[in-house]
């Protein structure tokens, strides 16, 4: 039972790489902000149940709670725009790199020490990803420089909400968390389709079977997460290594679904990084 959390943060991981596929697929239908308003609201809608609890929690608490979703909404804004021009399979093994500021800060911030196994997984994960880098074709044509500052931007912010993640859950419950999360997610991303005057019907839900998808699995993945980062075993740098399996699922979803080229290569990359995350974990 004290190694729960790994299998609590693989499903997390996998829910979490499906995902990635899904909002490719939503984005030919919908626009970026339309999305994620959705997206979030189907969430929060999901997490009502636990109203009852979540006004309990200290004001004090359900600020850090906004702070960690303007965070979030942060990554995602930049994760769509990276997304939008790249590839999933190429994106998947890009969002990689969020690893190594997830380990930093799990180092500097939350005092996580670096074994020997762990320095060698994290440093195979590094290795699939420059190497799924070296390959430069039809995916990556007519990507600019700041379609890749914006995937880098989505991995900082992304590490960054890992990190608060755990702090948080030593104070308050897992549903509390994704009640308040939820809520200033849909709150933040209302504002902007308000500021930026965009319309958006309630049509897109029926037309877009992806979003209420991504809200189910978003939710589901969170609470698994959620209750990881509440172990007091478990570890951002080891749980930052073992999510990293999700790109074995958008890399299949490159090949199955978008037909991406050099797949053979790609998983041969994802390969290198799964070895690492077991290496990690002895």
């Amino acid at each position: 039972m004290d190694r729960l959390w790994i299998l609590f943060t693989l499903i997390y991981a996998l829910l979490k790489g499906s995902r990635e596929g899904m909002k490719k697929a939503a984005l030919k239908k919908s626009s970026a902000n339309e999305i994620l308003f959705f997206y979030t609201l189907i969430g929060w809608i999901f997490t009502l149940p636990y109203l009852k609890s979540a006004m309990q929690l200290e004001l004090r608490l359900i600020f850090l709670v906004f702070v960690k979703s303007a965070v979030v909404c942060t990554a995602w804004i930049f994760a769509f725009r990276a997304l939008k021009k790249m590839s999933v399979s190429l994106y998947g093994i890009m969002d990689l790199s969020r690893m190594i500021f997830s380990t930093l800060l799990g180092v500097l911030v939350l005092g996580e020490s670096m074994t020997l196994p762990k320095t060698m997984g994290i440093i195979l994960v590094i290795a699939g990803l420059l190497l799924a880098n070296l390959k430069r074709d039809s995916d990556t044509k007519g990507m600019t420089c700041s379609v890749l500052i914006a995937a880098l931007l989505n991995c900082f912010f992304n590490a960054l909400s890992g990190t608060m993640d755990k702090i948080l859950m030593r104070t308050m419950q897992s549903s509390q968390l994704q009640f308040w999360f939820m809520l200033f997610m849909t709150m933040i991303y209302g504002i902007i389709l308000l500021i930026q005057k965009e319309t958006i019907s309630i049509k897109t839900l029926k037309s877009n079977i992806w979003i209420p998808l991504m809200s189910i699995s978003l939710v589901v993945g969170d609470k698994f997460l959620f209750e990881a980062n509440a172990s007091p075993d478990s570890q951002v740098t080891l749980m930052t290594v073992i999510k990293q399996s999700s790109v074995l699922i958008t890399v299949l979803a490159g090949w199955l679904v978008f037909k991406e080229k050099h797949i053979l290569y790609k998983m041969a990359c994802a390969a290198i990084v799964i070895s690492g995350i077991v290496v990690a974990l002895l």
